[in-house]
């Protein structure tokens, strides 16, 4: 254990001052006026940001190098607060839980351009997630906790995840003109292979950079040992993958230091699965022979960009504005054999599902920069729009194997197709925003206030004739929603070494499509009904930290409260007192509706640390300890119910601990991860994730100035474990609502196919030129 001493030697040795607005740095501090570096880099995981009222933290590229990232999982395996979800199979990774808070509840943008929702329904087999990225295309990955930026949209109220790609100038340094290279990285876990390819050239006016990646790969590995064709299988369902992306990007810096930044950026992922686990099991009146399935999902995007600097004029020193297009698209083909005793026959079935989401907008900022003898202001304000048209179809056909009759109807098909679960749409957002970042005290006190203003608008098609057709009657609604969303941000330099700053926010989000409008019936199975009326969710949040950093090594510290009105929740099972008629007449089993639950809470602490070794002997130059804890509490009140149950997307809490030696040429990294047991369950919930401990180690090196090389042993021990973001999982696979896959081994999942990988290798080696 270090002594006193040493602690309070690292506490008092941190050097900086106070922090800047979140995405406010519009322009340098004074020589006089005292600023915490804007990054602190740290080894596990990520560095953080010291110039914002907030918890950010930057994951870059040299780090996922180092860790050989493949997924999003592997991206924030040791970041306090924030987990993916999501199960691997033929869904794969949905998004990511910051605080407790997970799926549409965090944005993701890539370039400033929102990502798509998610849409599940695990029945049609009709499901998007909102993994359409590579990482070996990101230069950075920013992730900000809670709706915490007027600049940002409300509706982040877990938090926000910024994908920042490639640049050319990240290649043309030091006088080059040109750069080529070519990594390759296999994973032992999928035992995936990925090519990476990345060309760039240009001069001081001119930049292009061209990467393009491709990977092959098949089922993740898990601890499972029964290798059946049936529910009992515990073993991942044979499957294969390859997943292919493009980014270019061409930058013209002009002579008066406008910069024109055009980017294109295409991503398609294909998983073919042989769906064992779903053979040989009666489904309500069917029996699967057979489960074959082919998954797509693409995202092709172009933006255009412009920024202005060093304009000085009376409104503006700078503007940034952008314009986008984006499409998102999923198609799956399922294809089984269905045995239905009752009828005697068995029926090859082909369902067709398609889901299209169609993004155009762009965002105009403009920052301002005035000082006076007490107080300087840096203000930052604009205007951000979108339009959002998803589209979605279930179509197919069935054959009868004694007659070889051939009908997209009922029986030789569940339901008449083709046939949509929620009608043509647009959902346009509309947006105005300022932020005022003052600093007083010589730049010591910095208060940052700041307010967004969001529209949303909801306009269904009164004339789709697909969605009307569906037994399940509804009516359409237009919905209209606004809202006034406050921020305050202050951040106090105590010291010349420790920063204090408290935060104050308020999130908006209206209910998409999905929660609004989706209807859904199987006679003699479930229902779903639309619910125009459901409200918008809307948060309150406060969040406490200090920290600091310096030669020694850093420090944070942080504790924060959340509290959400009108909490949406997708599944609730109706009464049957509140059924449609409808759902009567058909006979169904369940119906559900997405409702508002009155409220939900969540509140918790996280703390991170590193020590420079060398700092306090030299004979440790290049050593460094560092660690992180996090832990949360979240609640919700459901309707119809006295008192509180836990929220179960809350994270358990877990612990990391690593250190690592950096040489010039090389370096060696072993980190510790201890997660607790998840014992807090609401009473829907039949497992309870058991408590775990991992130990992975990586090692990098460079050779010679052109070739580098990593390699990485995770799960070291072998341990069976799962992850609670594989539980429960999201949109994607909610094992702990009852979402999705469960663990009742009533229908398609045994739990122990959820473990994670058991201990892996990952190498990768690059060649630039």
């Amino acid at each position: 254990m270090l002594q006193k001493t040493t602690l309070a030697a690292l506490v008092c040795a941190v050097l900086g001052g106070s922090p800047s607005a979140y995405a406010a740095d519009t322009a340098p501090s004074t020589d006089d006026t005292q600023q915490l570096p804007r990054i602190t880099v740290t080894a596990i995981g990520s560095a953080f940001r010291f110039d914002v009222p907030a918890t950010v933290s930057v994951i870059d590229r040299e780090t996922m190098d180092r860790h050989l990232v493949v997924d999003i999982r592997d991206l924030v395996r040791y970041e306090p607060g924030v987990s993916a979800i999501g199960a691997a199979g033929r869904w794969g990774l949905d998004s990511f839980s910051i605080r407790g808070l997970d799926g549409n509840r965090v944005n993701i943008q890539t370039d400033g351009v929102a990502t798509a929702n998610s849409f599940g329904f695990s029945t049609t087999g009709m499901r998007a997630g909102r993994d359409f990225i590579d990482l070996d295309s990101v230069k950075s990955v920013e992730i900000a906790r809670g709706p915490a930026s007027a600049l940002d949209p409300s509706d982040a109220l877990g938090g926000t995840v910024r994908y920042v790609t490639r640049d050319p100038a990240d290649y043309l340094r030091d006088g080059r003109d040109t750069y080529v290279s070519v990594k390759e990285q296999y994973s032992s876990a999928d035992r995936g292979l990925g090519t990476s390819l990345t060309l760039a050239g240009g001069d001081k006016r001119n930049g292009i950079v061209f990467v393009a990646n491709h990977r092959e790969a098949s089922a993740t590995n898990n601890k499972g040992d029964v290798d059946t064709t049936n529910y009992l299988r515990t073993r991942p369902d044979p499957m294969s993958s390859t997943t292919n992306s493009v980014l270019g990007k061409y930058v013209h810096t002009a002579d008066s230091g406008r910069e024109d930044r055009v980017t294109v950026d295409v991503f398609r992922n294909k998983v073919n699965t042989h769906i064992y686990s779903a053979m040989n099991q009666a489904t309500g009146t069917t029996r699967l022979l057979d489960d074959r399935a082919e998954d797509t999902s693409s995202r092709i995007r172009g933006s255009f960009e412009q920024r202005y600097a060093n304009l000085d004029t009376t409104l503006v020193d700078r503007i940034e504005w952008n314009v986008y297009w984006q499409k998102t698209e999923t198609e799956s083909t399922t294809h089984t054999l269905a045995n239905v005793p009752s009828r005697g026959a068995t029926y090859d079935r082909l369902y067709l599902s398609n889901l299209d989401e169609r993004l155009f907008g762009g965002k105009a900022t403009l920052f301002k920069s005035v000082t006076g003898d007490a107080v300087e202001h840096r203000i930052a304000y604009g205007i951000e729009v979108s339009r959002t048209t998803p589209t979605g179809q279930l179509g197919g056909q069935g054959r009868d194997t004694r007659t070889g009759v051939v009908s997209s109807n009922t029986p030789y098909m569940p339901e008449n197709y083709p046939l949509r679960f929620f009608p043509k749409n647009d959902t346009d957002r509309y947006a105005v925003f300022a932020q005022d970042e003052m600093s007083f005290l010589n730049g010591r006190l910095r208060v940052t206030p700041g307010v967004r203003v969001d529209r949303y608008s909801f306009k269904p098609d009164e004339n789709d004739s697909y969605y009307k057709s569906s037994f399940v009657q509804s009516g359409l609604t237009d919905v209209k929603k606004s809202r006034v969303s406050p921020k305050l941000g202050v951040e106090y330099a105590v010291t010349d070494a420790i920063s204090a700053y408290a935060q104050y926010s308020q999130g908006f989000r209206p209910p998409l499509y999905s929660e609004l409008a989706v209807a859904w019936g199987t006679p003699r199975a479930y229902g779903i009904i639309p619910n125009p009326g459901l409200k918008p969710e809307t948060s309150k949040g406060i969040e406490l930290g200090v920290r600091g950093t310096g030669e020694l090594g850093y420090f944070t510290a942080n504790v924060y409260y959340n509290r959400y009105k009108n909490f949406i929740f997708g599944g609730y099972t109706l009464d049957r007192s509140q059924w449609p008629q409808w759902a009567l007449d058909q006979n169904l089993l369940i119906v559900m509706q997405a409702v508002n639950f009155p409220k939900a809470t969540i509140k918790g602490a996280e703390a991170t640390a590193g020590l420079n070794l060398g700092a306090l002997n030299s004979s440790l130059a290049g050593w460094k300890l560092e660690g992180s804890l996090s832990a949360a509490r979240g609640d919700k009140t459901v309707i119809g119910q006295t008192g509180t149950s836990p929220l179960n997307s809350v994270d358990p809490a877990s612990a990391v601990l690593g250190i690592s030696y950096d040489a010039k040429a090389w370096g060696v990294e072993l980190i510790g991860k201890a997660v607790r047991r998840k014992d807090r369950l609401d009473a829907t919930s039949l497992f309870s994730a058991p408590g775990y401990a991992t130990i992975d180690l990586y090692a990098h090196w460079t050779p010679i100035g052109s070739v580098e090389l990593a390699a990485g042993v995770s799960n070291i021990a072998d341990r069976r474990y799962w992850d609670w973001g594989a539980l429960h999982g999201g949109v994607l696979a909610n094992v702990a609502s009852g979402g999705g896959v469960d663990d009742t081994q009533q229908r398609t999942a045994q739990i122990e196919r959820l473990t994670m990988p058991g201990r892996s290798f990952n190498v990768s080696a690059r060649y630039s030129f």
